[in-house]
C-alpha cells in the first residue's frame, strides 16, 4: 500500500476524500412509484418485514404485527425494542432485540432466547442459513441500533457478521471491520452483506477466513435490508440519500467532532429517515419551494428508495419517493405474491404495489 495515497487523495479531493455522490440515473432514475403504492398498515416506525406461519409480519417498536390481520393486536410483544427480524424455514421467526438478545417466536425454538456476547449489542439484520443456523449482522461495536446516525458521523467501521446455532453452541464471527452491516442474504457457500457507510454490497465467504469481495459499490443512498423474490431477483431497501453536504461534513473532522459534542443528533448535518418536521433542522434551505410546493428534484436529507437487482446483484430498476413524497426512510422490503411490500419507517407506513413489468 502506498503510504502517500491517503494524504494525496485528501490534498487532491479524490478517492475516499472525494465529496461527489453517484447521480440518480440509469436504473435509479427517479419516479413516484412508492408514493402511488397502497398503504396496508400505519404504525409507529414500522421496520422489518418477514414471512412466518402468521403470514407477513412487521416489527414496530417492541411489537410484531401481522399485515392484513383484523383488529391490529400484536402477534408478539417484547421487553426491548425490535431491531431485526427474519422468517425461518419452520414458520417461526428470529427476533433481534436492541439489547443484543435474539428471541424465537413460533417454530421449533418457540420461546427460546439466546445471546452472542457482550460485544454484540447492535443487531441490525438476521438471515436463515441453508443448514439451519442463523446469520447475524452486528452494525457497530460502539453504538446501538438507535444511534446509527452517530455511528455514521463517527466514521466507524466496527460492524461484524456472525453465525450462531439456534439450539446452542459457540457463535462464530465470519467477518469484522464492516461499515455498519444492515442487510443479509444467504447464498450457497457465501453470504451477501449490505454495508451502509460504504454504500455497497459485500460477499463474504465463511469458509475462507472471512474473505470478502465487493460486488456492488457507489450506490446513491445508504443500503439496508435485502430480500430474495420467488424469481431469485434481489430487493434492496435504501433508507436515506447520500448528499455532497454530508460527504463534505464527513471530510471536515474538526467541524464534525464539534457538531457531535455540541448539538443534538436530530439537528446534525446528517441523513435522516424523515426531514422537514422541525424548524431547527440545519438543511431548511436544502429543499427548493416554489409557490409553497416542495419540488421533487430538490436536495433532501430523507428519501424513499427500493432497488431491484438481478441475480448478479446489478441494479435493473428502482422505486422512489422523492423530496416531496410521503414514503421516506424505507428500511425493509419483501416480494410476496406479485406484490412488493415495503416499510417506510420515516413516515410510519407499510405499503404494497405490483412490480410486474418494472424492469422490462
Amino acid at each position: 500500500m502506498n503510504p502517500l495515497k491517503k494524504p494525496l487523495d485528501r490534498w487532491l479531493g479524490r478517492g475516499e476524500a472525494s465529496i461527489t455522490t453517484p447521480p440518480m440515473d440509469g436504473a435509479f432514475r427517479p419516479n413516484d412509484l412508492l408514493d402511488s403504492a397502497s398503504a396496508v398498515a400505519e404504525l409507529p416506525a414500522p421496520d422489518c418485514l418477514a414471512i412466518t406461519s402468521h403470514g407477513v409480519v412487521v416489527s414496530s417498536g417492541h411489537s410484531l404485527f401481522g399485515i392484513g390481520k383484523p383488529g391490529g393486536a400484536p402477534v408478539a410483544f417484547f421487553d426491548a425494542e425490535i431491531s431485526a427480524l427474519a422468517g425461518l424455514p419452520d414458520g417461526g421467526a428470529a427476533v433481534g432485540l436492541s439489547d443484543g438478545r435474539i428471541a424465537f417466536v413460533g417454530g421449533r425454538h418457540d420461546g427460546k432466547t439466546i445471546g452472542i456476547g457482550p460485544g454484540v449489542r447492535c443487531i441490525t439484520a438476521l438471515a436463515s442459513a441453508p443448514d439451519g443456523s442463523l446469520f447475524v449482522a452486528n452494525g457497530s461495536a460502539s453504538n446501538g441500533p438507535a444511534a446509527w446516525k452517530r455511528d455514521l458521523m463517527e466514521k466507524n467501521a466496527t460492524g461484524s457478521v456472525w453465525r450462531i446455532e439456534p439450539a446452542g453452541g459457540n457463535p462464530q464471527q465470519l467477518a469484522g471491520n464492516l461499515a455498519y452491516p444492515y442487510g443479509l442474504i444467504a447464498e450457497p457457500g457465501s453470504i451477501v452483506v449490505s454495508e451502509s457507510w460504504r454504500s455497497s454490497l459485500t460477499r463474504i465467504a465463511p469458509g475462507a477466513a472471512g474473505r470478502s469481495e465487493r460486488i456492488l459499490a457507489h450506490l446513491p443512498a445508504y443500503p439496508s435490508r435485502l430480500s430474495r423474490g420467488a424469481d431469485d431477483r434481489i430487493w434492496l431497501a435504501l433508507f436515506a440519500p447520500r448528499s455532497q453536504i454530508v460527504e463534505f461534513v464527513l471530510s471536515e473532522d474538526r467541524y464534525r467532532r464539534r457538531m457531535i459534542s455540541e448539538i443534538g443528533a436530530d439537528h446534525w448535518v446528517a441523513p435522516c429517515l424523515r426531514a422537514g418536521r422541525s424548524p431547527k433542522e440545519p438543511m431548511q434551505q436544502g429543499g427548493m419551494r416554489q409557490l409553497g410546493l416542495l419540488k421533487p428534484w430538490s436536495p433532501s436529507q430523507s428519501y424513499g428508495l427500493v432497488a431491484l437487482l438481478d441475480r448478479a446483484y446489478r441494479p435493473i430498476a428502482s422505486l422512489h419517493s422523492r423530496a416531496n413524497g410521503r414514503r421516506h426512510g424505507v428500511t425493509s422490503c419483501l416480494a410476496v405474491g406479485g406484490q412488493l411490500l415495503f416499510s417506510a419507517k420515516g413516515d410510519g407506513v407499510v405499503a404494497s404495489c405490483a412490480y410486474e413489468g418494472l424492469a422490462s
